[in-house]
């Protein structure tokens, strides 16, 4: 049947098929992730701890559901019904993030979550199926397989970024794009279906030099998995250990996690978190059990390598987390040109239907290759297209290695990978030392909201979300019965009683501005915005059973703060709502949700403290880093991951059974699920620390995995029974 396969330079046609079908799943993928964060924090207007958890689970959920996908692929669906599902699933999700209704952005990720699923697995293993046993082109069809998906993953932030970019389109229309990918992925797998040619479980590789089959001592080729079963494991006494092993590392997990979490010492959604890893051990157990010999120690051998790959993604991952808030916010973004000042006030509203479709597509098309500045999501691309300029070169690598009988074994790639983390975030600490720079303004005392902690560290209460049942906390606001407390810009903004100055080091985060600005608003203010945007929400549903297209809703203030700005509804759609300050009556025709609640707040801020908060944000801006920094991050992380990532889906191919083989191309999925999930819950801290202290934690966690991994190489590789 390997004789029936057409092929194209030497592989299989169909591993062009499935390059152009994860091209475009890719692209929707990476589209969405470039965009998540930066929309939860700056349309939303969620703070980054909240956003982060939002993000870990999104971003690890999508590597769980694989578990659960190629289960049913294995037993009852089959690869290519699998997959189709999934892209359908998928292409749904998309579309509905194109809505901004909350409820609606939820049930988008749960269609992506689900479609992916039965999509990811099910595609890994279907590139290795187009090859037989010991094929040596395995390894470089799953490094072309590998430029496929960072091909989408280039082109993706760059267009969905031109997009979310534009006056008048922004992050929707951004979203529906990553929608139009996907189902190009699907239509592509489709057409391409009758060249996808799956070899059988028996087929063994024949290489052109053996003759008569001679060539066949373990030291050149991998033993069969027939060869497998009959031979003894290197460590008998670890191999029978090994599935009671993980039953009772569950048991444990699944008993101490609900006391960690009823004792406050972790949160309940980290709970959540640690009963899923306790399922997931025993289903490793469960898998081992129903193995023996040498097949049980190449399945061991995949799990000892997966704990160093949760490693490199908890660092890798923070690419669509706390590094995107850092090119957002810390970056200068502008190339050829010196930036402008900051304005502290948001962009002024843009409609699209008056603005009209040809300049809207004009300014799209320019924002493709705007250099001044650039896109925050397209740093996302540098990653890629890195992958795609490097993977030829380490594919062809990996096999002039073998030739000369000098292959590095899968382990020590896969520390080299780790290695090349750590030092990418090395980098980063030596980038942070020139952001942490000092700007300082005067302030004569602190205002309501604030605090202060040990040396002046400025802490702050955060004012409560709107919610119809948040009225209980609007009335909590500015008392003593609050005592949650956030600490401002990582301890890094300081109140100096002596010269009565605020003093502060590196570049101010937009975001966390805001939420500073919030915390001072008056109480008085803040239940009559609360109010306002009830009594909309109340027009809103009234409008809806009414059958109703457009409503109008008036509310007078009865305490208008002092310093009250205006300029922070520039933002706003003035026909939908506006404010006269002659009657202190706010006119709207839509309804007011967290989002347009929170922008509001801001211009009733303590207006002294707004001044001095505003010219830290405007002179801290001038410290923002060179873009050279995210750059040579991006290129390192590549060549960690061209290491690591790639190798391992090969190994996986190569050392699962072939009745575990999509199940087990699941769980080592599940190590890109604990490493997204570290990575947001390390994201979770990024404003709760100083840049140089983040980036050196992670620094010292990937010296320390990549220096084990190193150490214990020999012996997993002995445990691979011969695979390379």
């Amino acid at each position: 049947m390997a004789n029936q396969q057409r092929t194209f330079l030497g592989h299989p046609v169909g591993l062009y098929v499935l390059f152009f079908t994860e091209m475009w799943e890719r692209f929707s993928y990476y589209g969405m992730r470039a965009l998540l964060v930066l929309y939860m924090v700056d349309f939303f207007k969620w703070n980054q701890a909240d956003a982060s958890k939002i993000y870990k689970w999104y971003t690890s959920l999508v590597y769980l559901t694989p578990l659960l996908g190629g289960f049913l692929a294995d037993r009852y669906l089959g690869n290519r019904m699998a997959i189709i599902i999934g892209a359908v699933l998928m292409s749904a999700g998309h579309f509905l993030m194109a809505f901004e209704d909350i409820w609606i952005f939820y049930a988008a990720l749960g269609f992506l979550i689900m479609g992916n699923g039965f999509f990811k697995p099910n595609m890994s293993v279907q590139v290795g199926r187009l090859y037989p046993q010991n094929d040596p082109r395995r390894d470089g069809a799953y490094t072309i397989f590998y430029m496929g998906i960072n091909l989408g993953a280039f082109l993706s932030p760059i267009i969905c970024g031109a997009l979310k970019k534009t006056p008048g389109l922004g992050y929707h229309y951004a979203f529906g794009a990553a929608g139009i990918g996907m189902v190009l992925g699907l239509l592509v797998y489709l057409f391409g279906l009758p060249y996808i040619k799956e070899l059988p479980e028996d087929a063994v590789y024949e290489h052109p030099d053996d003759e008569g089959g001679s060539a066949t001592d373990t030291e050149d080729h991998a033993m069969t998995e027939r060869e497998a079963e009959r031979t003894p494991s290197v460590f008998p006494s670890i191999a029978s250990l090994a599935p009671s092993v993980f039953v009772l590392i569950g048991i444990a997990t699944m008993i101490v996690s609900p006391i960690l979490g009823y004792l406050d010492i972790v949160a309940m959604n980290d709970v959540v978190a640690m009963e899923i890893a306790a399922g997931c051990s025993f289903v490793a157990a469960w898998i081992l059990s129903k193995l023996s010999m040498a097949v049980r120690d190449r399945v061991l051998a995949i799990y000892v390598l997966a704990v160093f790959v949760v490693f490199f993604w908890t660092a890798f991952e923070q690419a669509g987390n706390a590094m995107n808030v850092w090119a957002d916010q810390t970056t200068d973004r502008y190339l050829t040109e010196a930036p402008p000042e900051p304005s502290p006030y948001p962009e002024t509203f843009v409609d699209v239907a008056k603005q009209g479709l040809w300049p809207t597509m004009k300014k799209s098309l320019s924002n493709l290759i705007e250099t001044n500045p650039v896109e925050t999501a397209s740093f996302q691309s540098i990653n890629a297209l890195a992958i795609v300029l490097f993977a030829p070169i380490f594919a062809w690598l990996w096999v002039f290695l073998a030739k000369r009988r000098v292959n590095l074994s899968i382990a020590v790639k896969m520390s080299i990978g780790v290695f090349f983390q750590g030092v990418a975030f090395a980098l980063m600490i030596w980038a942070a030392t020139y952001e942490n720079q000092n700007s300082t303004t005067s302030l004569a005392s602190l205002p309501s909201g604030l605090i202060l902690k040990d040396a002046g560290v400025v802490r702050f209460h955060d004012a409560p979300d709107f919610d119809s049942e948040n009225d209980e906390a609007v009335a909590k606001h500015h008392t003593d019965e609050i005592e949650e407390t956030f600490i401002a810009h990582g301890g890094r903004l300081k109140w100096n009683e002596d010269s009565k100055s605020l003093d502060m080091g590196g570049v101010l985060n937009a975001n966390h501005r805001d939420r500073l600005l919030r915390a001072t608003v008056p109480q008085p203010f803040l239940k009559e915005i609360w109010k306002l945007a009830e009594i909309s929400k109340q027009a809103k549903e009234y409008a809806d059973s009414n059958g109703l297209e457009e409503f109008a809703a008036e509310y007078t203030l009865k305490h208008l703060p002092p310093g009250f700005d205006t300029r922070y509804f520039a933002g706003f759609d003035p026909e939908k709502l506006s404010f006269d300050e002659a009657s202190k009556t706010f006119k709207v025709s839509m309804k007011i949700d967290d989002k347009e609640y929170k922008q509001i707040l801001a211009a009733g801020a303590d207006p002294t403290f707004r001044e001095a908060i505003n010219s830290l944000y405007v002179d801290s801006a001038a410290f923002k880093v060179s873009s050279w920094w995210l750059l040579w991050f991006y290129i390192l992380c590549t060549l960690g991951e061209l290491c690591l990532s790639p190798v391992g889906l090969s190994m996986v191919s190569k050392l699962a059974p072939k009745k575990f083989a999509t199940m087990l191309m699941g769980m080592w999925l599940l190590t890109s699920f604990f490493g997204n999930y570290l990575a947001g819950l390390a994201g979770e801290n990024w404003e709760k620390l100083a840049p140089t202290e983040y980036f050196t934690r992670v620094t010292i966690a990937m010296a320390g995995a990549a220096f084990v991994c190193f150490i214990i190489a020999k012996l997993v590789t002995r445990m691979m029974h011969g695979v390379k």
